[in-house]
């Protein structure tokens, strides 16, 4: 069904939510907004920013604008001006990496103020639209009442999705396409258990996802074949001999034990920053996705192995490493 709301509607809604659930979407707007900017800006050079990356990663990644801030201030306001010296009511606040440049402007002025391309501007403004939709979507929905859930005890969700069910706010189409898919595959790894199955191949997730290359996906199922007689371990120096993954040189392997100290936790963004840093080939996929990604898991896979870390795939997309408390 249609959410699209007109201005008035939106506000009219907007203001019938407790300030905690405000607080949260006028978070969710915003961090929506800096996610598509940048994510429109990666395609453009050809890079991919996994989702949930931190504006820290996406600094990490890009050199030229990313979107910094984005202001709502209710109404037009003399306070909150373009750059060409007219009122606003929504703010725009970008930086170049590079620079430091800071410029503020209305939504109309992207093109004008930045050096910027009209496809790459109109991009943006598409993804800025979906985030609005979103927005109308929760509010139409959550003057109809929202929609129980039954969620088996110990049972992980995302982040996103328990955010919504803490602050009482109804959940997106997409939102309960995840919540239904994880609740099928937690319902069969259950029944498996109880059969005491000893088959671990994946059950068949896939339905209604996008289909991968054959080159693609032959390699996730070799990522634990290669085991090692010893495994690296995070706080101490490897000698400049050490291959714990044919692929990787110790220059490569090197980086990752540095981005994992920075904190970053996705092999895609690993993945990504080697390629820009130029420690590694621009080799892709048809989708996209680098074709070191394997190699980089398997060597993660490695601190996995000894104790170190641990892994959280995130379908065929990505896989996120995290570096366990002492």
């Amino acid at each position: 069904m249609p959410y699209n709301l007109t201005t008035n509607e939106r506000d009219q809604l907007f203001q019938q939510l407790s300030a905690d659930q405000q607080m949260y979407l006028n978070q969710f707007l915003k961090r929506g907004r800096k996610t598509v900017f940048a994510n429109v800006i990666a395609r453009d050079k050809g890079r991919i920013i996994p989702e949930g990356a931190s504006d820290q990663e996406i600094e990490m990644l890009l050199d030229n604008w990313i979107l910094d801030d984005f202001i709502d201030a209710g109404f037009v306001s003399d306070e909150l001006l373009c750059e060409c010296g007219r009122p606003l009511r929504y703010q725009y606040v970008v930086r170049h990496v590079k620079t430091g440049k800071v410029l503020r402007f209305g939504i109309n002025h992207f093109e004008e103020h930045t050096d910027m391309s009209s496809t790459i501007v109109k991009e943006v403004m598409k993804g800025f639209n979906t985030i609005d939709y979103e927005l109308d979507e929760l509010l139409v929905k959550q003057t109809k009442g929202k929609s129980s859930y039954e969620i088996p005890p110990g049972m992980n969700i995302p982040k996103d999705i328990n955010d919504h069910l803490e602050l009482d706010l109804p959940l997106l189409d997409r939102q309960e396409r995840r919540l239904n898919e994880a609740l099928r595959a937690y319902r069969e790894d259950r029944e498996a258990a109880k059969r005491g199955s000893n088959d671990f191949s994946t059950p068949s997730r896939t339905k209604g996802t996008k289909s991968k290359t054959d080159d693609e996906l032959q390699p996730a199922f070799d990522l634990f074949a290669e085991e090692t007689s010893s495994h690296p371990q995070l706080n101490q120096p490897k000698s400049k001999d050490t291959f714990v993954v044919g692929e990787l040189s110790f220059i490569i392997q090197e980086a990752i034990d540095g981005y994992i100290h920075k904190g970053i936790e996705s092999t895609i963004m690993m993945c990504e920053l080697l390629i820009k840093e130029e420690k590694t080939s621009n080799n892709r996929y048809s989708t996209g996705k680098p074709k070191i990604y394997f190699a980089v898991s398997t060597y993660l896979d490695s601190f996995v192995h000894a104790g170190e870390m641990t892994v959280e795939p995130l379908g065929q997309e990505d896989r996120i490493y995290r570096v366990k408390d002492k």
